[in-house]
């Protein structure tokens, strides 16, 4: 981490005047873990970084959080965000979330410009741990496939580079629950049903803050709470993902990089009833991609070969509170990501193009304070020989 640079980070916040400050409201978040993990650990496959696999003491995250009424109608968010991502180290802080709001006076729908959360899935909208019944997000946020937005279709990605130091692939859904552009958000029934779709720069799956393309996607998450106990989500986009670097600059005369398109649909049910929650998450993406093999791109001629590819993940996490010691949770979750065959126009290939991932995560949660969390998590993944276990002992807090 570069000190010099949360030094100045600090001293700019310190320097706002009083009437300012008055205008702003500051939260923050902390995360404090002891972790492990197995032998073959990843950043891009169980959360764990191979260089810190044994037993330490990390500060994984650090966040600030900023909001800022305008007037009745419009406000500006914002969070300042420090974590381990990738290298296993905190990084330097950057701006992970910056918008501008304008609420409708009867506060049923809202027009949001910026980077915002994004309206796919359920747990995109759990950003932050504290807010997270698990210390991992499920496999279609945080399992790295072999779709790159550099190279497309890949099968050696992840293989020779860290997450935000190299090409490592792109995860199902971005990881980072973050997304760029204008998000409209309609209460269309109150407490009923709600209505949230983007027009973003990038699709679901990029984890990119901006595009250097013309690329576009729709985002679009559908809200149903029949009653107190059930909730149905629907989710569904479509939109372009890569993005022009060097790698890839040399066929882009010959093939408009933004044609190559993610598709998505995904199907959430919650269930609380007393002591227990019960939710479970579908999501199955379609890709559109060059390939790329040996070091160099698939070619006919001047253009490049399109690959189709396709994956499917599902989770189902059971939540229970012991009655007896309140502030407390068991929670279990399992998990799956299958990838299902890739083909061209001519051939399909003849093994799956990602390896399919089973995940089973155990939790015991217990709410120290009321913005103080403690988690104890042990996770054992594919291939089930601890080769990719990880073990958390999490402290979160909230202030």
């Amino acid at each position: 981490m570069n000190k010099k640079k949360i030094t100045g980070v600090l001293l700019l916040l310190l320097a706002f005047q009083a009437d300012i400050v008055a205008q702003v409201q500051i939260n923050g978040t902390i995360d404090i873990e002891f972790s492990s993990g197995g032998s073959d650990s990843k950043f891009i496959t169980n959360g764990i970084n191979e260089d810190f696999r044994y037993l330490h003491l990390s500060i994984p995250q650090i966040n600030l959080l900023l909001f800022s009424p305008i007037n009745d109608q419009f406000f500006v968010e914002a969070r300042l965000q420090s974590d381990t991502w990738g290298t296993g180290q905190l990084s330097t802080p950057r701006f992970t979330l910056a918008n501008l709001t304008w609420a409708h006076p009867d506060k049923n729908f809202s027009l949001s410009f910026g980077r915002f959360l994004s309206p796919i899935g359920i747990y995109s909208k759990k950003a932050l741990s504290i807010d997270r019944t698990f210390v991992d997000l499920p496999l279609n946020y945080s399992y790295f496939t072999n779709i790159s937005d550099e190279r497309g279709f890949w099968p050696a990605a992840g293989n020779n580079a860290n997450y935000t130091t190299g090409d490592v692939g792109l995860s199902t859904i971005y990881l980072g629950g973050y997304t760029t552009g204008i998000l409209l958000d309609w209460m269309l029934i109150e407490e009923k049903l709600r209505l949230e779709t983007s027009f973003s720069m990038v699709a679901p799956a990029s984890d990119q803050n901006y595009t250097n393309l013309a690329n576009g996607a729709v985002l679009t998450h559908l809200t149903f709470n029949p009653n107190i106990f059930w909730q149905f989500g629907l989710s569904a986009s479509h939109g372009s993902y890569m993005q022009l670097t060097p790698v890839n600059r040399i066929h882009r005369p010959n093939n408009p990089l933004e044609q190559y398109r993610q598709s998505l649909v995904g199907l959430d049910i919650r269930y609380a009833f007393g002591f227990l929650e019960i939710q479970t998450e579908t999501i199955f993406s379609y890709w559109t991609s060059p390939c790329y093999t040996n070091g160099q791109f698939q070619l006919y001629g001047n253009e490049l070969a399109e690959y189709r590819t396709s994956n499917i993940g599902t989770n189902i996490d059971l939540r229970f509170e012991p009655p007896s010691l309140p502030g407390s949770y068991i929670a279990f979750r399992a998990d799956h990501l299958n990838f299902l065959t890739a083909e061209t126009d001519s051939s399909t290939l003849s093994s799956d193009w990602d390896t399919d991932t089973s995940r089973l995560t155990a939790v015991f949660g217990y709410k120290l304070a009321r913005n103080v969390e403690t988690k104890i998590a042990v996770s054992e993944q594919t291939p089930f020989d601890q080769s990719l276990y990880a073990f958390r002992f999490f402290l979160t807090a909230f202030f």
